[in-house]
């Protein structure tokens, strides 16, 4: 189905990590098509998600080493995610009812480099055959990226914590290498996210050029009286202390005139 959040800013909030690391290079593809047009209420099969990825991927001739997939539907399974060698898929389903904060975006980064480290495979030095790394998620929560978060609300621990755990530094060390280790620490950390006053940082930006506080909003679609709450919150609050002041006294100067307690002018 089409995405359920701000598209626009959560392109630019991906696109700038390939400022700050140099392990991936992430990009949108050109596509008018979805995956998975179901109805809202209809669950995707966990077990055959990817297959349908590939397929898709196929038929769109996506050009890509990984494709990501991210979809508004839930899972039968209630997992968050589904990886697997060159093909990942993330749920939003749920996201901003129960779990946010943190934002979307900040659950979709986490999740896209937890799949990343779950899923990447490379070829061994000596033949051209590849290697699957042995890197896999921990049932006890530690607050690491890997914790296999049985109870969902954990999820959003490991994401504010931004943190990989001692195994798990080791494994990606031995793996993926000091580079990929360091690149990864700081994409999760999200310091580099900055603040609503630095200007061009992406804070700053998210908020005055897309609209979007990712320290208060929850990143999904804006209903009509979020939009309405989010004018509010720009105007001083003193003026807004005068706006409500008038618009009691004009609500109570109507009912009494109503009720014949008031003349009218």
């Amino acid at each position: 189905m089409k995405p359920n959040f701000d598209w626009d800013a959560f392109k630019y909030f991906v696109l700038y990590v390939n400022q700050i690391q140099n392990t991936y290079e992430f990009f949108f593809p050109d596509l008018d098509n979805y995956i998975f047009s179901k109805s809202k209420k209809e669950k995707v099969n966990w077990s055959l998600s990817l297959r349908e990825v590939r397929n898709f991927k196929d038929l769109e001739e996506i050009q890509s080493d990984h494709c990501i997939s991210i979809i508004t539907n839930s899972f039968d399974n209630n997992y968050f995610f589904n990886t697997e060698s060159d093909c990942s898929i993330i749920t939003t389903d749920v996201w901003d009812k129960h779990f946010s904060p943190p934002s979307l975006f900040e659950y979709l980064l986490h999740c896209i480099y937890t799949c990343l480290i779950y899923s990447q495979v490379k070829s061994t030095e000596i033949t051209d055959e590849q290697m699957v790394m042995n890197i896999g998620s921990h049932k006890d929560t530690r607050g690491c990226i890997a914790d296999f978060t049985r109870q969902k609300y954990d999820d959003r621990i490991d994401i504010m914590l931004g943190y990989v755990c001692d195994e798990h530094q080791t494994e990606i060390k031995e793996y993926y290498g000091e580079e990929y280790l360091t690149d990864l620490k700081y994409v999760i950390e999200r310091n580099w996210i900055g603040d609503l006053e630095t200007k061009n940082s992406p804070a700053f930006n998210l908020k005055h050029i897309f609209k979007f506080n990712i320290f208060k909003d929850s990143g999904f679609d804006k209903t009509l009286w979020d939009k309405i709450k989010g004018e509010f919150h720009e105007i001083p609050g003193t003026l807004i202390s005068e706006v409500i002041k008038l618009l009691l006294t004009v609500i109570i100067t109507y009912y009494l005139i109503k009720i014949g307690m008031m003349p009218e002018k």
